[in-house]
């Protein structure tokens, strides 16, 4: 049986969708649209994310601790939805649908804790850790660590002790890239279609089927999938008042540091991750990465957080239009009872390049750096109880008959996408059952696939 399906917005978890629709099934029409004159040009793009991946555990940020005891739990969920996402890749590879060729490159991960509590800290995670992955090192001898991360000390003696754990296998993805090759592979098949500058104005529920609003004409959709970020709220709220009357979206901008000089470059090909200091919000650390960005290696230090109003990269629509007035008292209330999280966006907001360099000094001794705007993420928002808390991830929201569905939040978000999109088929049509496996299954069986992946 074939269905009519529609995706509302050309980043990576559209992308990832229509392919895996494709896979599962290939007598479905799938159509994409996209009011943007080119595919993933918002948070897919490559100065628009972190192209992180969280094959070396290292987002210690989703680490608790409880008095001495540091607990793991998400940060090893997370690391599980990633490992489904290298499963997809290496299925890709595996039935030649295109190459990753410059889209996926191998940078090993590592964990680095400057404070003086650090060595214990680390240990006690590296400890548990190492359960699910014995390919993570750990280690606090010099020698070793200015090998692994010479910028660290850049030739210079040091009295402080360091430890880092490190993970060999670890990857930076251009995400951007891997969008235009699925959409190159699926506009060559016979019922897939990619319209670009096609705005969607309205959805609406027409018996057991939706109707789409494009340039005043009307569509008929089985099903509809809307990934449109800033745009996702507004298209949606109309048909799941139920569940969209929960959430409100919480604009976040950022900005990185870019150094470029070949010297630096060549000494440092690896992702370096940090802890969050106490009482500050997740994203308050930076890591320092090397990315491959237009066949350029380079050295991004951020993304740096900060204030925004408009919800869009390339366009101009303010978080204000999406707000009545109580849901706007809601989100100032928001900011009043959060004043941990209000004060360090405020902050990095108005602070200077010269502030944001200091920082780096922590993490290596390199001064020369030039700053850029990063993507913009879009936080959830939770009303409970007359209370109002955010929330850091990627929520998918269906409507009452789970034929249509919304992605709301970010981080993580691109790099768990073939998770998202996974969920989201098997409420559609038949997912074939051994193609990707779940979470309990997944440490045995990902050795075979990340094989293919490596290779």
């Amino acid at each position: 049986m074939s269905y009519f399906i529609s995706i509302i917005g050309s980043g990576i978890i559209g992308a990832i969708t229509s392919l895996m629709l494709f896979i599962c099934n290939n007598k479905n029409i799938v159509i994409v649209f996209e009011s943007n004159k080119k595919v993933s040009i918002e948070n897919s793009k490559t100065l628009n994310n972190a192209g992180t991946g969280h094959a070396g555990m290292c987002e210690n940020n989703y680490v608790i601790q409880k008095k001495e005891n540091f607990f793991i739990k998400k940060n090893i969920r997370i690391y599980c939805k990633f490992e489904i996402t290298k499963i997809f890749f290496s299925w890709i590879k595996y039935l030649k649908i295109f190459n990753f060729k410059k889209s996926l490159i191998k940078v090993p991960h590592v964990s680095f804790f400057f404070l003086k509590l650090n060595k214990i800290k680390l240990k006690k995670i590296f400890n548990k850790l190492k359960i699910f992955s014995n390919s993570i090192k750990f280690t606090s001898n010099i020698y070793y660590i200015n090998k692994i991360y010479p910028l660290l000390l850049n030739n210079k003696k040091s009295k402080k002790k360091f430890t880092i754990t490190y993970y060999k296998n670890g990857f930076d993805i251009n995400y951007r890239l891997i969008v235009k090759k699925i959409f190159f592979f699926l506009i060559k098949q016979k019922n897939f279609f990619l319209y670009l500058e096609t705005e969607v104005l309205k959805i609406k529920k027409k018996n057991f089927f939706y109707s789409l609003n494009i340039k005043k004409k009307k569509y008929l959709f089985d099903y509809v999938l809307i990934c449109a970020g800033g745009m996702s709220y507004n298209l949606t709220i109309e048909n799941n008042k139920l569940n969209l009357n929960k959430y409100l979206n919480f604009p976040i901008k950022g900005n990185w540091l870019i150094n470029e000089k070949k010297k630096n470059v060549k000494n440092h090909n690896i992702k370096v991750y940090s802890e969050t200091i106490k009482n500050n919000p997740p994203m308050s650390t930076p890591h320092l990465d090397l990315r491959n960005i237009l066949n350029e290696k380079k050295i991004l230090f951020g993304p740096y957080a900060g204030i925004t109003f408009n919800i869009l990269v390339t366009k101009r629509k303010f978080i204000f239009n999406d707000l009545n007035i109580k849901n706007f008292f809601l989100i100032i209330l928001f900011t009043i009872n959060n004043k941990i999280l209000t004060k360090y966006l405020l902050f990095e907001t108005i602070s200077t390049k010269r502030k944001k360099v200091l920082n780096t000094l922590k993490f290596c001794n390199v001064k020369k750096f030039y700053l850029k705007n990063a993507g913009k993420r879009l936080q959830i928002l939770k009303k409970k109880n007359n209370k109002i808390e955010i929330i850091f991830g990627t929520k998918l929201i269906f409507d009452k008959h789970k034929h249509l569905a919304t992605i709301l939040g970010a981080s993580p978000g691109a790099s768990i996408s073939v998770y998202i999109a996974k969920k989201l088929i098997k409420n559609w049509i038949k997912f074939p059952k051994k193609f990707l496996p779940n979470c309990k299954n997944l440490i045995k069986k990902n050795k075979i696939f990340s094989k293919i992946l490596y290779i």
